[in-house]
């Protein structure tokens, strides 16, 4: 089958294409714009993609015309598509289509914590000899790609909240029919799809009602919306978390710079000792949702803990992009104040002593809006210095809706932070040029490519190593 995706360099729309490519069908797909690290998979999946959006990349004909949420109704190509009756599926219907039917599906969800979480079942189950299929919106270390095509019974999804299409304003995730659905966290997010927390609920009590009968909900109910949603579930339930209440829980914790150690507990039996090598408290709550996710699709027991210990994470998920001269520079996706706060504490854990550099872009719809004006100051307490900025332009956020930074760097100097707002990333790499200094942990926090300064203040310090 030929089929064309639009907005390809999405990174669920990347990993759909090469899963597409994989399965034998011809792939092409058009975008306006890609960066790291989806570029550079959609290259090396071998997908042609032209640049922009025109009613000609629709010669020759396709047999399937994939339209990914970024397109709007007035889009020409999209438009054009349609006219001439070429038939059309959102990202989440192809993904249903090709890498559900027939099969059985492992769906995580929550605002935090999807990525990583969706990587790691799909790499416990391959490393377990169970042949998942994978799409995921990361490139995951070791594999060095966000899908697998393997064949095999299960499919493991990053369930997405936001909506689906321009013409599905449904949430994604309600197209994967879940045999096992994880639910990490609820918080408010997206604005540009829901207006309260309370319509980001009711999504999640739709999801349920998709979740197959004999299906497992595993809630994370730590977080108060989903504890407030578990009666809801409708299905068998598992709770999972670190307070040690929950049906699956850990203890003997012990971080360490190297990760985490841990034993397994699922209602009140010990199921052994666990090494993970991912940092932080939130990676242990994904660890914990994965193991029992993961046993729950048949997967053994040993061959998990086996694999756990070598899971190599995902990039752009506290990946380090330079480490040398005692400066270290690390990019993250994270753009809520949680995932931001539980990152740095986190990164205090694997480089403890090191003073951290925080530098935040609020790249998302949401991040720009007042949503995050009180919270975002206390998403850095582990910061000796926050960056803030730039700023995008106004687009469509009314001036007095719009976030205000100088705002959030004056609450963070009255708790003693070194804080600059930047208009410019030429203003970041003049501030790296006369403040940064041996000892210095950097952390890149955008969900977008934040104008590639990590590895263009990788490309400064590893020349000035190098004497160039």
């Amino acid at each position: 089958m030929r089929i064309h995706m639009m907005a390809v360099g999405g990174t669920g729309m990347g990993a759909l294409a090469g899963l597409l490519k994989a399965q034998g069908h011809e792939v092409t797909g058009c975008d306006t714009a890609l960066y790291p690290p989806m570029s550079e998979m959609v290259a090396r999946y071998g997908i042609p993609v032209a640049r922009g959006f025109d009613p000609a990349h629709l010669n020759p004909r396709p047999d399937l015309v994939i339209i990914g949420n970024a397109i709007h109704p007035d889009n020409p190509e999209a438009r054009a598509a349609v006219d001439e009756g070429i038939d059309y599926l959102s990202m989440a219907e192809a993904i249903g289509r090709f890498a559900v039917e027939g099969r059985k599906s492992l769906v995580v969800t929550g605002t935090h914590g999807k990525t990583t979480t969706t990587a790691l079942c799909g790499y416990l189950l391959e490393r377990a000899g169970l042949a998942p299929n994978l799409i995921v919106g990361g490139v995951v270390k070791g594999l060095e790609s966000s899908f697998l095509w393997s064949g095999g019974e299960w499919t493991v999804l990053e369930g997405d909240e936001y909506e689906t299409a321009y013409f599905d304003k449904g949430p994604k995730f309600l197209h994967y029919a879940p045999s096992v659905l994880i639910v990490n966290n609820i918080e408010m997010d997206h604005l540009d799809n829901f207006k309260t927390l309370g319509e980001l609920e009711t999504a999640f009590v739709r999801l349920f009602g998709v979740v197959r009968p004999e299906g497992l909900v595993l809630l994370g109910t730590e977080s108060p919306s989903v504890r407030k949603l578990a009666p809801l579930a409708g299905r068998r339930a598992q709770s999972f978390g670190l307070a040690g209440t929950e049906e699956w829980t850990a203890e003997e914790v012990a971080f360490t710079p190297k990760g985490a150690r841990f034993a397994l507990v699922r209602e009140g039996v010990r199921l052994g000792p666990f090494t993970s090598p991912l940092s932080g408290a939130h990676n242990l709550r994904n660890s914990i949702a994965a193991l029992a996710a993961c046993l729950e699709a048949g997967a053994p027991l040993e061959a998990l803990r086996e694999a756990l210990s070598g899971f190599p994470g995902v990039r752009r998920r506290q990946e380090v992009v330079f480490d040398g001269g005692g400066i270290t520079i690390v990019d993250d996706f994270a753009h809520h104040p949680t995932a931001i706060r539980e990152t740095l504490g986190a990164l205090a854990q694997r480089y403890p002593g090191r003073r951290i550099v925080a530098c935040f872009e609020p790249r998302s719809f949401t991040c720009q809006t007042r949503q995050h004006q009180d919270s975002l100051p206390t998403a850095f307490p582990l910061a000796q210095a926050v960056l803030l900025g730039p700023m995008p332009g106004p687009g469509k956020i009314p001036a007095e809706e719009r976030l205000d930074l100088v705002l959030v760097a004056s609450a963070l100097r009255m708790a003693g932070k070194e804080v600059e707002v930047m208009a410019s990333p030429e203003e970041y790499l003049e501030w790296f040029a006369g403040r940064l200094k041996g000892g210095d942990l950097v952390a890149f926090f955008s969900s977008g490519s934040f104008y590639d300064l990590p590895r263009r203040l990788a490309g400064v310090l590893e020349g000035r190593r190098n004497g160039r």
